[in-house]
């Protein structure tokens, strides 16, 4: 530390490499905390230009894109969320970056459909890549395909991305075969990821044959995702047998429907690579033969896997407890639609996975009473996020009993489930204090901090609470009691006047994020919004849109 030279008030300040170590810390909680940091001096808006990684391009911005490229020099991720209709030509928006001078660009995003390739001379040390293609039906009303993917087009790519480590292919219109990935594979030695999500019944021709070579010749493979509706079948066939015999590195597994079942499942287990994620997605079967096998995958990962993600399994309570003994090493649970999930599958995860962090058992259909009882007395103390929305069996008694067994809970889920009260989440906000987000939206509830005293502080900093019964009181409420409010999403709440959100907006001092229409007094009373998201923006004048975007707030 150096002493200053100089100035009626000299004394010690940081060096520069110093200060650009504190950014890089706040950057990795919330990277948009480096906006009100760069307003700070001259000096911390050059040291938080060279932290900032990651740039969100949107509608308004994309004409201002070389420019942010160029000030944002160690750009590795750039994501282009702007409509369709805005960016037509993919290859001159490439075109642009490249000649911007981005040279640690690793990752290029784009949300929607596009027509072409990009130029495979722009990045040459592209790391990631996601490429979509689908049939243009929804804007120009017809099958019409203006744009594919095929082999040639990847096999172009491939030859000059030498430092490609991840690539996604999406869509029904990307025709391409086992030549891509023989062409992906050899000529990109440092591929660790490939993504295949591909609905086309019959334009593409991926087998067993192309993805056993990739197995056989990438050996930094780490993640392979195998969503696929049309594959062939040769993907059942011997090809297969010695395919994940030669993954040694895959850390990472997704299958789908098509690829279920339960010789496949004890294939991989028979291969035993050092699996840590496992997503088995939309399978509908009730058969025991792919239970038993299910329960054999697991047995042989017991020791290795930390996430799993089961969509569309309707395993019963009986199959789920005798599942449980070999999830004990799980950080990660996400259970998505299936119709035999009840509370005794919550709490028999939480007792048999110790570890467990993160739980996610959503849209079932199933009702069910509440089945606490002093056998679920246990506390899972590592349990930071849960969601359990669109539940319509979920009571207030069961989340109450949720919130016992997970104290330490810092993100909740509970949307769209309807028999909840205001009793509920008040309750479960007291029995778990550490919880920050909380999600709330399209239940019966008006005033969830009503309850609590004068004195009392909740450390939320995101509520989301769309289609709430939400009023000004309760919004007064939300001021008061949520000092430390960053992020709050109030759409279509018509008990809600501009009274209740300018409550908000001056008690909230953190406030970044908001919807509401009454744009230029929210902008004045908070200067901190960064972002403010009315239900639409047909009925605003240019006039007022003008104001907002000039006090730096985005509409």
């Amino acid at each position: 530390m150096k002493k200053q030279r100089s100035g009626p008030s000299a004394g010690y300040y940081f060096p520069d490499d110093c200060w650009e170590f504190i950014f890089r810390k706040l950057r990795e909680e919330d990277e948009r905390d480096l906006d009100s940091i760069s307003l700070v001096s001259k000096r911390f808006l050059s040291i938080s230009n060279r932290v900032k990684l990651s740039l969100n391009i949107h509608d308004k911005t994309l004409p201002l894109l070389p420019n942010l490229v160029r000030r944002f020099g160690h750009i590795e991720t750039i994501v282009i969320d702007s409509s369709y209709k805005k960016v037509q030509d993919i290859d001159g928006l490439v075109d642009q970056i490249s000649r911007s001078g981005v040279l640690n660009l690793q990752a290029m995003k784009f949300p929607w459909w596009s027509t072409k390739l990009p130029r495979d001379d722009c990045f040459p040390r592209l790391e990631e890549l996601r490429i979509r293609a689908d049939k243009d039906s929804f804007f120009k009303g017809n099958d019409e395909v203006p744009g594919h993917i095929t082999d040639d087009g990847v096999d172009a790519l491939a030859s000059k991305l030498k430092e490609l480590k991840g690539i996604v292919f999406e869509g029904d219109a990307c025709f391409i075969t086992d030549q891509s990935l023989i062409s992906l594979s050899t000529n990109c030695v440092k591929l660790r990821s490939i993504s295949l999500s591909l609905c086309s019944f019959d334009q593409h021709r991926v087998t067993g044959d192309g993805i056993s070579f990739v197995m056989r010749h990438s050996p930094n493979l780490t993640s392979l995702s195998l969503v696929m509706w049309s594959l062939q079948l040769s993907v059942f066939s011997f090809s297969m047998d010695d395919a994940f015999a030669n993954a040694k590195n895959l850390h990472s597994l997704t299958m789908s429907r098509d690829l279920i079942s339960d010789k496949l499942f004890c294939l991989v287990a028979k291969a035993r690579p050092p699996l840590k994620k496992l997503k088995l997605s939309c399978f509908m079967g009730q058969n025991s033969e792919i239970h038993g096998a299910l329960k054999m995958l697991l047995q042989a990962y017991q020791l290795t896997l930390e996430e799993l993600t089961l969509q569309g399994w309707p395993l019963p309570d009986t199959v789920m407890g005798d599942l449980a003994q070999y999830l004990y090493n799980l950080t990660s649970i996400d259970f998505y639609g299936p119709l035999g999930w009840t509370s005794f599958t919550f709490y028999t995860l939480t007792k048999s996975c110790p570890l467990l962090e993160i739980l996610k058992m959503t849209h079932t259909g199933r009702q069910e009473m509440d089945l606490f009882c002093p056998d679920y007395s246990h506390k899972n103390q590592h349990m930071r996020h849960l969601d359990i929305s669109r539940n319509m069996w979920f009571t207030d008694m069961m989340l109450k009993n949720f919130g016992q067994v997970c104290p330490n809970l810092q993100f909740l889920d509970v949307s769209g489930c309807m028999r909840l009260t205001n009793f509920a989440i008040r309750k479960v906000l007291r029995r778990c204090p550490a919880i920050t987000q909380l999600n709330i939206n399209c239940l019966n509830i008006s005033d969830v901090f009503g309850s609590y005293s004068d004195h009392c502080v909740v450390k939320l900093k995101t509520l989301k609470a769309q289609e709430t019964q939400i009023d000004d009181k309760g919004m007064a409420m939300i001021g008061k009691r949520c000092r430390n409010l960053q992020y709050l999403d109030i759409r279509c709440c018509k008990k809600v006047t501009d009274k209740g959100v300018m409550e908000v907006v001056r008690s909230c001092a953190r406030l970044r994020k908001v919807s509401s229409n009454i744009l230029p007094q929210m902008a004045f009373s908070r200067p901190s919004l960064r972002n403010i998201d009315p239900p639409s923006c047909d009925g605003l004048s240019e006039k007022i849109i003008n104001t907002v975007l000039s006090l730096g707030c985005r509409i």
